[in-house]
């Protein structure tokens, strides 16, 4: 099944969740190696990141689906491949519903920040190593998920039986998700 790549966001008029962005991002080498940037806070793209991760996936590992009604994720594909599922939850965005499969590749790197209100998933088919941070440091108050294989997400991930951490194997629905990711009502 092909996927979307994040260049084909860059060249093409694509639907995506309103918000997404994506930056390409240059590798500066010589005979030494290479050198990336992955973030300037001159880019603009969002909030600064508050904290930065790092992590390493085994093949057929999928990590979510998540979602944050307060934080923005930036993330990056460091080597190996990434499929990013993406389904929009905002009740008020243009796009609420949408969903959207990207293929992120350590050999064609973007930065892609994913809005606060849209749900992601990560799928790795090969072992693989993505760089990610977030606009908010880790609150457990702030990350919510449900099932990967919920047919009202509309991701079709290429997969059968992933690899799953058990708080994935055990998440509820998208409806539910969705409801506990609206944003607090202000009174």
């Amino acid at each position: 099944m092909p996927f979307l790549t994040v260049r084909d966001i860059l060249t093409k008029n694509l639907a995506v969740p309103m918000g997404l962005k994506v930056a390409e991002l240059n590798d500066h080498a010589d005979e030494r190696g290479a050198f990336r940037e992955l973030f300037r806070e001159s880019w603009a793209l969002s909030e600064p990141p508050a904290q930065w991760n790092m992590v390493r996936s085994q093949p057929n590992v999928l990590r979510g689906v998540h979602a944050h009604h307060l934080h923005v994720d930036y993330l990056t594909v460091a080597s190996g491949v990434m499929i990013l599922g993406l389904h929009d939850l905002r009740r008020h965005s243009p796009t609420c519903g949408l969903s959207a499969m990207l293929r992120l590749e350590g050999e064609d790197p973007h930065l892609v920040v994913v809005p606060a209100g849209v749900a992601h998933g990560f799928y790795f088919p090969v072992a693989s190593l993505h760089i990610y941070g977030v606009s908010a440091e880790f609150d457990g108050g702030d990350h919510f998920g449900c099932r990967w294989d919920d047919p009202a997400l509309n991701l079709r991930w290429p997969c059968a039986a992933p690899i799953l951490s058990h708080r994935d194997r055990t998440a509820g629905s998208r409806e539910a998700l969705a409801a506990a990711v609206q944003p607090p009502h202000v009174a």
